[in-house]
């Protein structure tokens, strides 16, 4: 067990989410609003649009008396709002869908001894460089043994 494989497991379980749209295992970061919004956009059943998922860890705490490690992630998710296509509702059950696939492999295909269940901290919609997105940031607390 080690974070990068911790991460990559992360990025598996975010991509394997059907619809789910862009994941990077990386915050990225731009000065240009338009080649940042440009990391998320794909195409989804045909249509052109941001849709996407960075992973960032917030901070690792080491519990010496216990061998384990604990990571705490950040998983930030994008998508294009557009009203008439109720947008709204197709982001809440991508966060759902997210939640339900990390709900069933605690252990992250065997990268890690287990993680608490995701947690939304916020739900929201911003505007990134012009355009309006709906936004969410869901943490992930996952725990490593550590040996020596």
């Amino acid at each position: 067990m080690s974070e990068p494989s911790i991460r990559a497991a992360i990025k598996t379980t975010l991509s394997g989410v059907s619809n789910i749209g862009k994941v990077h295992d990386y915050e990225r970061w731009a000065s240009d609003w338009s080649k940042f919004i440009a990391f998320f956009k794909t195409r989804i059943s045909g249509v052109d649009q941001v849709r996407g998922w960075e992973i960032g860890r917030k901070a690792p705490v080491t519990e010496d008396e216990t061998s384990v490690k604990r990571h705490s992630y950040a998983i930030k998710g994008y998508m294009g709002v557009e009203d008439a296509a109720e947008t709204e509702k197709t982001f809440n059950t991508l966060i759902e869908a997210v939640a339900a696939a990390f709900r069933s492999d605690r252990t992250l295909g065997g990268a890690a001894l287990g993680h608490d269940f995701i947690q939304v901290d916020v739900l929201d919609t911003r505007s990134f460089g012009g355009v309006l997105c709906h936004y969410a940031e869901l943490s992930l607390t996952v725990y490593e043994h550590i040996t020596g």
